[in-house]
């Protein structure tokens, strides 16, 4: 015999259909079981319906209240959620390049001040040990330390865990994943100036070799690694981002010079080595990566840490 259980709330509340309802009818004159459970889901439905009956109903300018709150920016700048909230809402047809530059913009005040602190702290370092380093070493310092943070910048802004408004932003027009777009927009810009301002800085104290060089030997590196760390951040955790960045980094710290003694086998070197000396490939692939993850990333399913969702 097939007791109707999973209809039973259903039939208390009284939204079966006529149909359904009276199976469920006939089956209770002759089960006492279910009869029992359809008596508890009753006096459980009654419960809630007398309760709702007690609650008064909220003030009329009560969603005013809530609309002027989301359209108000703060002042203090604990909370950022209201004062991004228009510049998410607008029409996407309407003004595309301002609100493209709101979004970009307001995702300096939704990424979280260690991200920033991190990347400006390992740059400032490398360029410091560039500086005392001896003369021919600074391109490899750089090379070695300004892919690093912005791999690491990367993961902690752009991670699924990393985003309290978000469950706000999804109810807007804006799709997420422009939003996760301009987010790593916004980082690689913020790294990549740290990382010329350095390079600049670092060339008018020293005279071993030309801006140019050093620019050459980080910038290349930043793009494979940054969407590696991107594509893992997203997909799956912001932790899975940066153990692989930092296990990459670890790799080619231990590869320099191809000595015996780092212990590393050929085949990890085929793969680390072209991060840091990338060509049109490993580039291409780099982009395809990033495209990739931008598709799927509203296909997530919620996170296990947060509830975030990417939709």
């Amino acid at each position: 015999m097939t007791h109707p259980t999973h209809h039973l709330p259903a039939y208390a509340a009284g939204h079966l259909t006529p149909d359904d309802a009276a199976a469920v009818t006939a089956h209770l004159a002759g089960c006492p079981a279910c009869a029992t459970q359809a008596r508890a889901w009753h006096r459980t439905a009654t419960a809630v319906q007398d309760d709702t009956a007690r609650v008064a109903p909220p003030a009329p300018d009560l969603f005013a209240t809530i609309r002027r709150l989301t359209t108000t920016p703060n002042p203090s700048g604990a909370h950022p959620v209201p004062a991004y909230v228009p510049t998410y809402r607008g029409d996407l047809g309407t003004r595309p390049l301002h609100r493209a530059l709101g979004i970009l913009t307001r995702q300096r005040t939704l990424i979280r001040w260690p991200v920033w602190t991190l990347a400006a702290a390992l740059i400032a370092g490398g360029a410091i040990l560039a500086t005392l380093a001896p003369t021919g070493h600074a391109a490899q310092i750089l090379a070695m330390t300004v892919p690093l943070a912005a791999a690491l910048a990367v993961a902690g802004a752009c991670g699924t865990d990393n985003d309290p408004p978000a469950e706000l932003a999804a109810t807007l027009p804006t799709p997420p994943r422009v939003v996760l777009l301009a987010r790593l927009t916004l980082v690689l810009t913020a790294t990549v100036t740290a990382g010329l301002l350095a390079t600049l800085a670092l060339s008018a104290l020293t005279s071993g070799g030309g801006a140019a060089g050093l620019v050459t030997a980080w910038f290349g590196p930043i793009v494979p690694l940054s969407a590696t760390s991107f594509a893992l951040s997203v997909l799956y955790r912001p932790s899975a981002g940066v153990t692989t960045a930092l296990a990459l980094w670890l790799a080619r710290a231990l590869s320099t010079g191809q000595t015996p003694a780092t212990g590393l086998s050929p085949a990890v070197l085929r793969i680390v080595d072209p991060l840091w000396t990338p060509g049109p490939a490993v580039l291409t692939a780099a982009a395809a990566l990033v495209a990739a993850t931008l598709l799927l990333s509203p296909r997530l399913p919620r996170s296990r840490h947060t509830g975030h969702i990417w939709r």
